[in-house]
């Protein structure tokens, strides 16, 4: 059935306005931003390690003490003693005697170091040994400390250590030594309670003695 003028313009009219609608639906969707990427490097992780603090201990070594050299031609011996310490030769019995100053940490009592000799020996190093010990017996409060063979700078002897009562508790470290018809005594001697303090001395002073020819 054909339109009439009238029907053909409003088909037309309303078709054009459903083209303006959908037209118009599309451009009016929101817009939806796309997602910003994600990042996915990790930042650097940075490591602060405290300073080590070493803490350095320094020991003190102990000042070894200077020496000089005494030697007898007469009766053929030598020896080194501490510089400080004082010579005193031909003093009773003794050849020589040296004496730790009488300044310092130790100056109540000094001590000493005693070379005897007898030039008429006839006993052996054992029997010679046994007679000064048998005469030491005698002291007051005599205890015995050790009785040894010695090895010494180019000779053998003996060496012994005994504590006796002086008025005050006193130590001996003595050595005793024979070549030929010759005997020598070296002895030591201080306050017992003082005897650590020499031990560096008296241990360098047995250790220098020495027959010479």
């Amino acid at each position: 059935m054909p339109f009439s003028s009238r029907e053909r313009l409003r088909f037309v009219i309303g078709v054009a306005i459903l083209l303006c609608f959908i037209a118009f639906s599309g451009c009016t969707q929101p817009l939806i931003p796309s997602p910003e990427p994600v990042s996915t490097t990790s930042a650097p992780v940075v490591t602060t390690r405290a300073p080590v603090t070493r803490t350095v201990t320094t020991i003190a070594t102990p000042t070894m003490p200077s020496y000089l050299a005494y030697s007898s031609p007469q009766y053929e011996f030598s020896i080194s003693y501490p510089v400080g310490w004082t010579k005193q030769e031909n003093v009773g019995t003794n050849v020589v005697v040296f004496t730790s100053p009488t300044t310092g940490s130790f100056s109540d009592v000094p001590a000493t170091m005693k070379i005897a000799v007898d030039t008429d020996n006839t006993l052996s190093l054992e029997q010679y040994k046994t007679a000064q010990l048998t005469k030491r017996q005698n002291l007051d409060n005599y205890n015995m400390i050790y009785d040894q063979a010695y090895k010494g700078n180019g000779f053998s002897g003996w060496k012994v250590a005994y504590t006796a009562n002086q008025g005050f508790l006193t130590k001996w470290v003595e050595v005793y030594a024979i070549r030929g018809s010759t005997a020598y005594t070296v002895a030591y001697s201080s306050k017992e309670d003082k005897y650590a303090g020499y031990v560096v001395q008296m241990d360098a002073m047995f250790k220098s003695f020495q027959l010479t020819s």
